[in-house]
């Protein structure tokens, strides 16, 4: 849709501009309206329209003032004036800013639908074109801010402003170079995730719009610490930067109709005079992201507050230990209280930051995979969904809720897992055993069958059936004998052949044990 700005001072007018034509099925959508001038500039330089139709005098501003204006802020930008003014001057003036047409009022609907249809095809194209060059211009700066976040992440020296200017397009130069991580936290983000998704996208357009406004050459991006940006300025204003920054995450918290409560924290890396320093502005702007973790709040600056990169967490050796063997016994009790008593001592340390959160984070899920995967295989994508959802936590506790419920279901899910693998082998046996019990049958023969030592399946089948080999076998074929007993044909040596005794006496005594009567009484009261 072609969006559309509409301007005068008469609310009536509007009102008809509005209602003269179907705007939505001439494939236009007015995206703003403003009774005077300066209101109509400001609408401009937010929805960035296609198309601004005014009056030629208007308060604030009159018309041609306007136009010159807009124009300076967005020179594609297309004008149609209307005035109830018969004077050719008027137009004139209005003709020389490049206006498409000129209507007078009172204003007739076929002569602003013919206007808008002439003009839909000439700035369908050009909305087509800003469109495809606008996308062209998004990948490149995500291409640059892909390399400069991971030269931050190495503590490694970015590109020269030359070798970015010419593998990426930029025009950067001699200036200050300002990088920034504007993190938006909700609550229970994961519960909403496609609308979470949605205010992302919205915060994404809404940076990129505003540092249009600020300088030609920028970058904004969105990773997974949060909207990623850097700031070219041939002339750095800090009064100008910090009222670019706070619209940012005013308007970013007014996107309430998605969330009631979006918390927005602006990240400043420090100030750099060349392009080769931004990857280190960059590392201290996600340093601050991180420590809201410990210390919440909505404006982090490195110039005004020095981050401590070189304080980090170190997991000891015991501690290590004892999460890996509660993760490689799956024992969850075990775990959760190895969890607490660290995180307990995580918390006691003096001057702790959102980075000592994040390296004590990754060790404990490190040595519970580590334990995890010598009883079973793990997901592979389980560490890069914790290291995804590592972010979307708001404080330290948070954290840990996140490591606690995240392996505990991992190892609740490789203990059934387990316990069906061992159950497999029984379950063969088991049908093994239906299948040859009229046979001389060992457990031996049986063991080997599965594929497991004797010693080691005797144990496991009593774990698994609640009875050794031999007491299922035989509970099998007095049951077997049962059956063929309440038939006619078949004589007790017969039956006692059948399911596998071919000593009379021993069979007819282990029968009576087992249901209190001979096989020859059995069979009688059921004949």
């Amino acid at each position: 849709m072609l969006r559309v700005v509409l301007a005068d001072d008469e609310n009536k007018v509007i009102l008809l501009m509005q209602k003269l034509i179907d705007w939505e099925a001439l494939g236009y959508e007015i995206v703003g309206t403003a009774n005077d001038g300066l209101r109509a500039l400001e609408l401009v330089r937010e929805k960035q329209p296609h198309l601004l139709i005014t009056d030629i005098r208007m308060p604030g501003c009159d018309g041609i003032e306007l136009i010159q204006k807009a124009k300076a802020l967005q020179p594609k930008l297309h004008f149609i004036v209307i005035s109830g003014y018969r004077k050719f001057e008027y137009a004139q003036s209005a003709l020389k800013y490049g206006v498409e047409d000129y209507l007078l009022k009172p204003l007739k609907q076929e002569e602003l639908t013919g206007i808008v249809l002439r003009l839909k095809e000439k700035l369908g194209q050009e909305a087509a074109l800003e469109f495809q060059l606008k996308k062209s211009g998004e990948h490149q700066q995500e291409l640059l801010m892909d390399a400069l976040q991971e030269a931050a992440e190495r503590g490694a020296p970015f590109l020269s402003a030359g070798q970015a200017n010419a593998e990426y397009g930029f025009h950067f130069g001699r200036g200050t170079y300002l990088t920034a991580v504007i993190r938006v936290d909700v609550p229970d983000a994961e519960s909403y995730q496609d609308g979470y998704r949605i205010l992302l996208r919205h915060a994404l357009e809404i940076a990129r719009r505003e540092s249009g406004l600020l300088t030609e050459e920028y970058a904004v991006t969105l990773g997974r610490a949060g909207i990623a940006v850097l700031l070219y300025l041939e002339t750095y204003q800090a009064v100008e930067v910090t009222q670019y920054f706070t619209k940012l995450r005013k308007e970013i918290e007014n996107q309430r109709d998605l969330f009631w409560n979006v918390q927005a924290t602006i990240c400043l890396g420090s100030r750099k005079s060349s392009l080769e320093q931004a990857g280190a502005s960059m590392r201290e702007a996600f340093w601050l992201c991180k420590d809201r973790l410990c210390r919440p709040q909505t404006w982090r600056d490195a110039a005004a507050e020095t981050p401590d990169l070189t304080r980090r967490y170190q997991l000891d050796a015991f501690r290590k230990k004892g999460f890996q063997v509660a993760a490689e016994c799956l024992d969850e009790t075990r775990f959760s209280q190895e969890l607490e008593e660290s995180f307990q001592a995580l918390r006691a340390l003096p001057d702790l930051n959102g980075q000592m959160v994040e390296d004590w984070f990754h060790q404990v899920l490190e040595a519970c995979l580590y334990g995890m995967r010598q009883s079973g295989e793990v997901d592979a994508s389980l560490a890069e969904a914790l290291e995804e959802r590592f972010w979307h936590c708001t404080d330290a506790a948070a954290v840990c809720r996140l490591l606690r419920q995240s392996i505990q279901m991992e190892l609740r899910q490789l203990k059934d897992e387990k316990s069906l693998r061992e159950m497999r082998p029984i379950t063969e046996a088991k049908h093994y055993i239906q299948q040859h019990y009229q046979e001389a049958l060992r457990l031996e023969d049986v063991s080997s069958t599965v594929g497991f030592n004797a010693t080691y399946f005797s144990t496991l089948f009593k774990k698994e059936t609640g009875q050794n080999f031999m007491d299922y076998l035989t509970e099998l074929r007095i049951s077997k004998a049962k059956e063929l007993l309440c038939g006619e044909e078949l004589s007790v040596q017969d039956v006692a052949e059948q399911v596998g005794y071919r000593d009379l006496k021993y069979f007819s005594r282990l029968f009576k044990k087992l249901t209190g009567v001979s096989p020859s009484d059995y069979k009688k009261l059921y004949k």
